[in-house]
């Protein structure tokens, strides 16, 4: 029997393929953090395209629609350091994720990050985003360019022309070199972990695409 991981699957290119990768070894259960208001539904809707094409090439059992509205705003009207906006979110998707994980009784979680290709995803900020977890994170992609995992992608037969766009509560200038240490102050300054834990209970499972998926987003504000 294959072990379990959690892949962290958004509507862009990256992640999708990550799932695809470790597919080829574990038992995936994707799991998408919906941050409406802070995208459009039409991004939602564009998301759920990408994870119903990832349904043709992948066999999993469901996948966790995680609500992070909550999350995001506690962020974004909290953190005094606009900056590290991007720091403090993905941190916090680590900690749910890691719960999720527990719940699944999943050994690792898997992310689309290519080193460098966001301010988030510089070497510094791997480390100080993924600092004090209990299970592994897992990075097929870590090494390879945008064009690289396009053609992946289109190999694949995930690939689409359009993919769910920017997050709103992106700052002007993110930071790009920050320490762990820095990370978990703000962390628990804003005392997410109960926000966090509040909206696990929230999630929602879906085993196919028959719903309707404004039917769907709604039960997500």
């Amino acid at each position: 029997m294959k072990e379990r991981v959690i892949c962290l699957v958004s509507g862009g290119i990256d992640s999708p393929v990550a799932c695809v990768l470790a597919a080829k070894k574990f038992d995936v259960v994707p799991l998408h953090f919906c941050t409406y208001p802070y995208t459009s539904e039409e991004m939602f809707e564009l998301t759920m395209n990408a994870l119903k094409n990832l349904k043709k090439v992948v066999e999993f059992e469901k996948i966790i629609l995680y609500p992070w509205a909550e999350v995001l705003n506690v962020i974004v009207k909290k953190l005094n350091r606009r900056e590290y906006t991007c720091l403090i979110c993905r941190k916090s998707m680590f900690k749910a994720a890691e719960l999720v994980c527990k719940r699944e009784e999943a050994g690792g979680i898997v992310t689309g990050e290519s080193l460098g290709q966001k301010a988030s995803q510089t070497l510094d900020n791997l480390v100080a985003t993924s600092y004090g977890l209990k299970v592994p994170i897992l990075r097929p992609l870590l090494g390879f360019d945008k064009i690289e995992i396009e053609k992946i992608s289109k190999e694949f037969g995930i690939w689409q022309e359009r993919h769910a766009g920017v997050c709103n509560a992106l700052p002007n200038h993110p930071r790009t070199k920050a320490t762990a240490e820095e990370v978990d102050e703000l962390f628990n300054q804003l005392k997410l972990n109960g926000s966090i834990r509040k909206n696990l209970k929230k999630t929602v499972e879906v085993r196919n695409f028959k719903e309707n998926l404004r039917s769907l987003f709604a039960k997500h504000p």
